[in-house]
């Protein structure tokens, strides 16, 4: 029977147990349909792999389940297609579903949710969502990566000024200052696929809190959906969004590299620094300023930061207070995931886009490279090696330093005799060792700036991500 057959409100899911249906603005407030009906797709998967159970059990027929299974198949149709109509009163996607499958399947549709409720039901189709996101997503970072791999090599011996506190500080080359992009961006990578991980058990079965006293196979089930398990407490599954905050927090810290690196790059492409180009096709114009071009994409980028940081934020809010174990707050979970997911997507494809249109504008990068004293580092340390300790090497260089801004030249210009005004430990000829280039190249340890510690590094990385494949030649 139907729930207006054995004497349910009509149009009240659930209605037996009350006296008058639901109001139209409770109704209103409490849907989720608006939003969670892009887990369609979970949702029939779930129920698919949840039919051919109960069969499995006996508790639909061979026939009922070739029924159940032709219904879901109009259903994802008509979500596809956008021709399912969605009415509020059935409140979310899995009403929906279950709704549609009955008007397609008949009875037999009545017999899907045996053994299931709307709580291990969402948290399923959440686990399936998240794993199939969290994937997708280390697949656009492996991207990105492909696109920094081949910057670092086409850029390995461009002389670039290091910075703290965005303040030249030491020489490197562009090889390594990709290289350090590839570092973030990898370990970005190996927490989206831990979250894969954290996501890969099943809590279907679970029930509303306390499983059910049906015959279920929740390891089959589980093996069908290609998990890796199950879970063993049904009161902790169904409350259980430590995989979405995993997941927020992974894409936090991946918006976090993101973010710092686009506001590197608006600084770099202002006429002050000059440093970086982007293609006109990757900028924008200005309404009033003939002459503007704009790096919106990465402005963009810095600014959606703050709402995945917020969509993370808001989720650590809702969980903070919840009893165990199901409660409808958590039915907000979803906005803030889905608007974390589309805002990192969106997000990664403009920067690999930024990564691949990108030119060094190289004759101000020398320019820049000129006036520097970037090599006080070089000429402290080569003062230890003369024995002299280091805290008095530091102040040695400091004078230095200060002559040489005095006269207004790099210290690399510097004379034997300038030298030797501040120590005697200084050699004949030593002037005229210091480079730019043989500063980098000097650094030739583990995790160094040397040409060939970072070629072993981007292929050694280029290996772990692509295999054997070749990676593209870069002509300059």
């Amino acid at each position: 029977m139907t729930g207006e057959e054995s004497g349910a409100l009509p149009g009240k899911p659930w209605g037996g147990r009350f006296s008058e249906p639901t109001d139209r603005d409770v109704e209103a407030f409490t849907e989720s349909i608006s939003f969670d009906r892009r887990l369609w797709h979970e949702d029939i998967e779930g129920s698919r792999a949840h039919a051919r159970m109960l069969r499995r059990i006996g508790l639909l027929s061979e026939e009922e389940l070739g029924q159940i299974q032709a219904g879901l198949d109009k259903v994802a149709a008509e979500f596809s297609s956008g021709s399912l109509p969605f009415r509020i009163e059935w409140e979310d996607v899995h009403m929906h579903v279950e709704k549609r499958l009955v008007h397609h399947a008949g009875p037999a549709g009545l017999k899907i949710h045996t053994a299931r409720s709307r709580n291990d039901q969402v948290a399923l189709d959440l686990r399936l969502f998240v794993r199939r996101e969290a994937r997708e997503i280390s697949t656009s970072v492996e991207a990105l990566l492909r696109r920094i791999l081949v910057r670092a090599r086409e850029y390995r011996d461009l002389l670039l000024p290091g910075y703290t506190h965005t303040q030249q500080a030491q020489p490197i080359s562009g090889g390594y200052y990709f290289g350090a992009y590839a570092e973030r961006f990898l370990r970005d990578r190996r927490r989206l696929l831990a979250v894969v991980e954290s996501a890969n058990l099943s809590p279907l079965g679970s029930g509303a809190l306390a499983g059910t006293t049906l015959p279920i196979d929740r390891e089959g089930v589980a093996a069908e959906l290609g998990f890796s398990g199950i879970t063993h407490n049904g009161l902790d599954a169904v409350g259980d969004r430590d995989f979405v905050a995993d997941l927020l927090h992974a894409l936090s810290l991946l918006m976090v590299h993101l973010s710092g690196w686009a506001e590197e790059w608006v600084l770099w492409s202002t006429r002050e620094f000059g440093m970086i180009r982007l293609p006109d096709r990757l900028l924008t114009g200005s309404s009033m300023m003939p002459q503007k071009k704009n790096p919106d994409i990465l402005e963009l980028v810095r600014g959606k930061a703050g709402r995945v940081f917020s969509d993370y934020g808001g989720l650590l809010v809702l969980l903070k207070g919840l009893p165990l174990s199901y409660n409808r707050d958590l039915q907000e979970d979803k906005e803030f995931l889905f608007d974390a997911v589309d805002t990192t997507k969106a997000c990664l494809s403009m920067m690999s886009l930024a990564v691949e249109g990108m030119r060094f504008e190289e004759p101000r990068v020398e320019e820049i490279l000129k006036g520097t004293e970037l090599l006080a580092t070089d000429i402290a340390e080569d003062l230890v090696r003369f024995g002299v300790p280091f805290r008095e090497a530091h102040a040695i260089v400091g004078r230095i330093v200060a002559l040489a801004a005095g006269k207004g030249i790099p210290l690399e210009e510097l004379s034997d005799a300038d030298l030797r005004t501040f120590s005697d430990r200084f050699p004949a000829g030593y002037a005229g060792t210091l480079t730019l280039r043989g500063s980098v190249e000097r650094r030739s340890h583990v995790g160094g700036p040397a040409p060939e510690t970072v070629s072993r590094r981007i292929d050694a990385l280029w290996k772990e991500l692509f295999g054997e494949e070749p990676m593209p030649g870069a002509s300059r």
